[in-house]
């Protein structure tokens, strides 16, 4: 079973979608870096295609791979720190543009 978890781990499409498919955590104590995605549309209103699903985008295509730094020497900062995927900020306003602006 934990050899098919290993299997399943490595495909981009499984599991919930986050950052660069760090850990889910909203305690930012518990990182090193914290990924945030700010799903906010400047009060253009609620459309299917629209900036509020760009978190939701960059999580499922950052999902396909973890770069290494080059100039760096391959520096892997997924190795080196804690990086977490807080979630998203929370805008209950979300069609109230000033509101979102001021959260």
């Amino acid at each position: 079973m934990a050899d098919d978890m290993e299997l399943l781990e490595a495909l981009a499409w499984w599991g919930v979608p986050s950052l660069f498919r760090c850990p889910v955590d909203p305690d930012p104590a518990h990182c090193e870096i914290a990924l945030v995605g700010v799903p906010h549309s400047s009060g253009n209103g609620s459309t299917e295609r629209d900036q509020h699903l760009g978190p939701r985008a960059v999580r499922n295509v950052s999902a396909h791979n973890r770069r290494l730094h080059k100039a760096f020497g391959y520096f892997s900062p997924w190795d080196a720190c804690r990086i977490h995927d807080l979630g998203d900020v929370p805008l209950p306003e979300a069609m109230d543009n000033e509101a979102c602006v001021e959260r």
